[in-house]
């Protein structure tokens, strides 16, 4: 390598050509002997040319010894960004599928398939206006909409209609921007159990779908190790409660509230009890199971079954005849499994500032949705967008995704953080998120362990590094080398930092995305309704420009 010693060598040189030439021509002029002169002369050329070439020689050779030394390995790690001959070959520049951004030439990015996805975006990074929305205007599947602000419905509904030539309902409890969103719609969970009611070949699913709503209604915690034995009492007093009002009521009073109503009248409980005791009805089960209530009620000591009890009435507690839902889950206006057979699109809205009311009720929507599409004939597509998918829990959701997909469902959660996730559902449900979601598109991080996870998932790249050894002495030769060592693409640091997409695609490296909102989207930015929250539409130069 060309260093500081080699400069100092080629300037003694130059001293001494110089010296020899002025006392050759000193010498030639005083012996007036032109000859040598030129002799001399040409000679000192050809030295000085010869040195210079081999200099020249020298720097090419460090040149392309630094430029080998400088180059990318894979030896410490191959982890680089998604070229755009990659982005082409996945199809990802197709306009059919759900919308993921920009490339950073600005290229719009989708991606079409039978998979399941994840958005990661924490509050503030524009999740609702450069995923949530934009799927809403691109997508002409069916859709089920988990909308807890009913920002979504306003913004989405009139071009889900026009534009999609799609029915709307909206399930809207709270009754939420009625002047946009017009009468809500009702959906009743027990319907399901009064299909397998209806059907003599669903008869054998009565009760294990009525412990499927028992157990929505009152879950285990995602922290294993606590005693269930007051949540499987508090369970199946709501089973037998749930299927009592179908055998014995029917359509008209097989409700949820109508069964909080009994759980709170203990001697009207025994008397149901005494009914259901000699009844053949499943077998003889129902039976059973109001046997053994029976007993635990007339006992001396009820303070067990009145915890069981307790455990029941809470759980139901959101359904209260005088609350939000009552009214909302008294009947049905449609069908999830309409889906699979006519375009249409379902906004489940709630109140943000209810939460606790509204979260279950929302968890049994999930499951209600889920439970008829997948019991359809056919694998016609249906997309389910859980929009803050951490604000209410569906039973074994995570576990479920695989058959999801068989079923033509394709789920796409939107997080804030991952830690939230587990926290709701348990960290091995996270692991198979993680595992089940092909697509993931991350548009920030906050969390330290988020970010630690991320920085992995990106992975590890080789660069160099070069090393200057000064020596101990002032006049010791200067070495350079070259060393190489492993680097995330970017760091946990680096990422909190980092404002623009990743997108992690199956089988494709990472991908450097950038966030384009619907208002820099033509014709979405004209489709898109104002949000009521703000009053006004948002205003963009126009990026994309897309043809339907």
């Amino acid at each position: 390598m060309y260093g500081p010693s080699q400069r100092q060598e080629s300037l003694l040189l130059l001293l001494v050509f110089s010296g020899l030439f002025g006392w050759g021509a000193w010498q030639s002029l005083k012996l007036q002997a032109l000859p040598v002169v030129t002799y001399g002369l040409g000679f000192l050329a050809l030295v000085a040319g010869f040195k210079a070439l081999s200099l020249s020689l020298i720097r090419l050779r460090n040149i392309l010894m630094r430029r080998d030394a400088m180059a990318a390995t894979t030896q410490r790690g191959s982890a680089s960004w998604a070229t755009s001959k990659d982005l082409k070959r996945a199809g990802l520049y197709n306009t059919s599928g759900v919308f993921l951004g920009c490339d950073t030439d600005g290229r719009p990015l989708f991606f079409d398939g039978e998979i399941h996805g994840l958005t990661l975006a924490p509050a503030g990074s524009g999740k609702t206006i450069a995923f949530s929305v934009p799927a809403l205007c691109h997508s002409s599947l069916p859709i089920i909409v988990s909308d807890f602000k009913g920002t979504l419905a306003v913004m989405t509904k009139p071009l889900r209609e026009k534009q999609h030539r799609q029915k709307v309902f909206c399930v809207n409890p709270a009754h939420l921007y009625t002047e946009h969103l017009g009468a809500p719609a009702r959906y009743n969970p027990l319907q399901i159990l009064l299909d397998d009611w209806m059907d003599s070949e669903k008869n054998k699913d009565l009760i294990a779908d009525a412990q499927s709503i028992a157990l929505q209604l009152c879950p285990e915690p995602a922290a294993t190790g606590e005693n269930t034995f007051f949540r499987n009492g508090s369970r199946k007093i709501l089973v037998l409660v749930f299927i009592y009002l179908i055998a014995f009521h029917g359509a008209g009073k097989a409700t949820l509230s109508e069964a909080l109503s009994l759980l709170r009248n203990v001697k009207e409980l025994i008397e149901v009890c005494e009914v259901a005791m000699f009844s053949p009805i499943l077998n003889g089960e129902l039976a059973d199971m109001a046997t053994e209530l029976h007993y635990k009620l007339t006992a001396q000591d009820t303070r067990q079954v009145d915890s069981f009890l307790e455990g029941a009435v809470q759980a139901l507690a959101a359904f209260s005849a005088s609350g939000w839902l009552a009214e909302s889950t008294s009947a049905c206006d449609f069908r999830f499994k309409d889906l699979k057979e006519r375009a249409a699109t379902v906004y489940l809205v709630a109140d943000p500032t209810k939460m606790k009311v509204f979260a279950p009720w929302m968890g049994l929507m999930g499951w209600a949705a889920i439970t008829e599409l997948t019991r359809c004939q056919n694998t016609k597509p249906v997309f389910f967008l859980l929009d803050e998918a951490t604000n209410f829990r569906i039973e074994n959701l995570s576990n479920s995704l695989t058959g999801l997909r068989e079923f033509g469902i394709r789920v796409w959660f939107v997080i804030q953080e991952l830690e939230e996730y587990a926290r709701v559902y348990g960290r091995e449900s996270l692991e198979t998120l993680l595992s089940q979601t092909e697509v993931k598109q991350i548009f920030g991080a906050s969390g330290a362990k988020t970010c630690e996870l991320i920085s992995r998932m990106l992975g590890e790249q080789t660069v160099k590094s070069l090393h200057v050894n000064l020596g101990r002495m002032r006049y010791d030769p200067i070495v350079q080398s070259v060393g190489e060592q492993a680097r995330r693409l970017l760091t946990p640091d680096e990422l909190r930092q980092f404002t623009d997409t990743i997108l992690f695609i199956r089988n494709l490296p990472p991908i450097h995305a950038i966030k384009a909102g619907y208002h820099y989207v033509k014709p979405w930015s004209d489709w898109v309704a104002a949000n009521p929250l703000f009053g006004s539409k948002l205003q963009g130069k126009t990026r994309v420009r897309l043809k339907y």
